[in-house]
């Protein structure tokens, strides 16, 4: 989430400035350009999404469907726009000179039921995150914040320990742990939107589960949710930027075919659309494609506690895996080459300490994107004398996917390469993409298909995705010295320092093979010439329509 930082030399820079004030707003020019290109125009935005949206309720969200949603109908304290902070809720806020305290001054907004929104919202939404009680996937993001983990794990009870304090209606506190130089990128993210108190007293269990069982306060109202066929959209008329937002409406239906999506576009029914991934070859030299990296790492997360599978707690018949994947092969047959072949954890495009990229200034290279079959017998082998199997074949593994189509054919080109390579026995689950999530979660799954849009632009987004304590790391696997690592990344200032942390816990996590990397996502799509403003950045929401409009 899914996917709006800034790097770490930016903290040098934070921690320096004491109690600095920071005011935004948007460009007059721009806005008055779209105001003359949008006028007369028709103004609805129709798109797909291939399944089913799981949650809008803000604490509860765990995917890219939600988040799109999600970045309309709400607006945390600040708003990230093509990778750059802007203000939102937050007409201006301060920052501590040792970079820990965030004291936020609300500009006066509405709710859609005319309330006011208030600090008060925000105190809420975020002791709601870390309350265990939510059971928030979400809520390793609040971590930073002083106590965030001890609330969220029992380890401190008391709520007033948590560094968040509405000091008014219009000033909300934060105190973080430590230093983060993300940190006000991450409040975009929609785990950290206000929620209202009293509604979700009002519908318990029921909060959000449809359109009428929420309040919103972001440039859009969630106007109809029919599920299994899509959402609508209006534009929020109270909405405090509301001359900024040129769109009346967005249709958002679920179109689980990509080629009947595709179909759709070509017939003028939608607006915008993905290439399917089987389609790359003919549409790639089409000079209306547009391709982009899309932030998205995809892996095998593997769950060494599977019931009854006791080699996937055997790390030597996981670098199995990883060897017997001939990864080129793979996004070459399953993707027609749109997909690029990927064997480690953090997004090539995320940036380095020294200037340039992460990856390009710390690199891993353990499995060749060719793969090794001879060193995934020899590894296999190594496992199977280990547990005393005689018979590779009695070595199962089923691979949990989602049902769509793209997925399908991602699933197939495994099975058939780990069936060869390792002769083993693999299966393979179709099921809804909101069963996969929560199979996920619930740690009901041998190998589940799983990915990885940052959060922001650090490291730090994807390495502390497998902490033994993150929320999000279902696989079992814990090792003391990765975290030791991570956590010393995360208190220490100089950047080239905290690269090599990252470094060396990216190397343990590649080694130990918790996961199976795949691919690095791009992405191919067509949208119609004269939809202008769409925003489509590696971090944060994959797709941001708020300031799009027609010509």
């Amino acid at each position: 989430m899914k996917k709006k930082f800034v790097s770490i030399i930016a903290l040098l820079l934070v921690i320096l400035i004491a109690s600095t004030t920071f005011v935004g707003c948007g460009s007059k020019n721009s806005e008055e350009k779209g105001n003359a290109e949008s006028a007369g125009k028709s103004q609805v935005l129709t798109f797909a999404q291939t399944a089913e949206i799981p949650s809008l309720d803000p604490q509860l969200q765990n995917s890219m469907q939600s988040f799109e949603v999600t970045n309309a109908i709400f607006e945390g304290l600040v708003r990230l726009h093509d990778g750059k902070v802007q203000p939102g809720m937050a007409e201006k806020w301060d920052i501590s000179s040792d970079g820990k305290t965030y004291t936020f001054h609300l500009r006066d907004a509405k709710w859609s039921d005319g309330q006011p929104v208030t600090a008060y919202d925000f105190e809420y939404g975020i002791r709601r995150l870390l309350d265990p009680k939510t059971g928030s996937a979400y809520a390793f993001a609040g971590y930073g914040i002083l106590n965030g983990y001890e609330y969220n794990t029992g380890k401190v009870t008391d709520v007033s320990k948590l560094g968040v304090k509405a000091l008014d209606e219009k000033t909300l506190e934060i105190k973080l742990a430590n230093p983060a130089a993300y940190f006000l990128g991450y409040l975009s993210l929609p785990c950290f939107m206000p929620t209202r108190e009293d509604i979700v007293e009002k519908y318990g269990n029921n909060f959000a589960l449809e359109a009428e069982n929420n309040v919103y306060n972001g440039p859009f109202i969630l106007k109809e949710w029919k599920h299994e066929s899509g959402v609508t959209l209006e534009k929020n008329p109270d909405y405090w930027n509301k001359d900024a937002i040129k769109l009346d409406k967005v249709n958002i239906l679920q179109i689980t075919d990509p080629n009947t999506a595709l179909s759709m576009y070509e017939n003028g029914e939608l607006d915008f659309v993905s290439i399917p991934n089987t389609l790359w070859d003919k549409y790639k030299d089409n000079p209306k494609t547009k391709l982009i990296m899309n932030g998205a790492i995809d892996w095998l997360r593997l769950n060494l506690n599977a019931p009854g599978k006791p080699w996937l707690a055997n790390k030597d018949f996981r670098k199995a895996l990883n060897y017997a994947i001939n990864r080129e092969e793979y996004v070459n047959t399953a993707t027609k080459g749109l997909y690029l072949p990927y064997t480690r954890l953090v997004l090539p495009m995320v940036v380095g300490a020294k200037g340039g990229k992460y990856t390009e200034e710390s690199p891993i290279d353990i499995y060749p994107t060719t793969g090794d079959s001879a060193k995934a017998k020899e590894y296999l082998a190594k496992a199977m004398a280990a547990l005393n199997i005689k018979d590779p074949k009695d070595i199962t593994l089923e691979l949990k996917f989602s049902d769509s189509a793209a997925d399908k054919a991602l699933a197939e080109v495994l099975q058939d390469q780990l069936t060869r390579n390792l002769g083993i026995t693999v299966t393979i689950k179709l099921v809804t993409y909101k069963q996969k999530l929560a199979d996920d979660t619930a740690k009901q799954y041998d190998a589940v298909y799983n990915g990885w849009m940052p959060d922001y632009d650090d490291p730090m987004t994807y390495l502390e995705l497998f902490e033994s304590n993150n929320s999000q790391n279902s696989t079992g696997w814990s090792n003391a010295e990765y975290d030791k690592l991570i956590e010393a990344a995360r208190t220490e200032v100089d950047p080239v320092k905290r690269q090599q942390y990252f470094w060396d816990a990216e190397k343990i996590l590649v080694d130990e093979a918790p996961f199976v990397p795949l691919q690095c996502r791009r992405l191919g799509y067509l949208e119609k010439d004269n939809l202008k403003g769409m925003s489509r950045y590696f971090v944060g929401s994959d797709i941001d329509f708020v300031f799009a409009y027609f010509e």
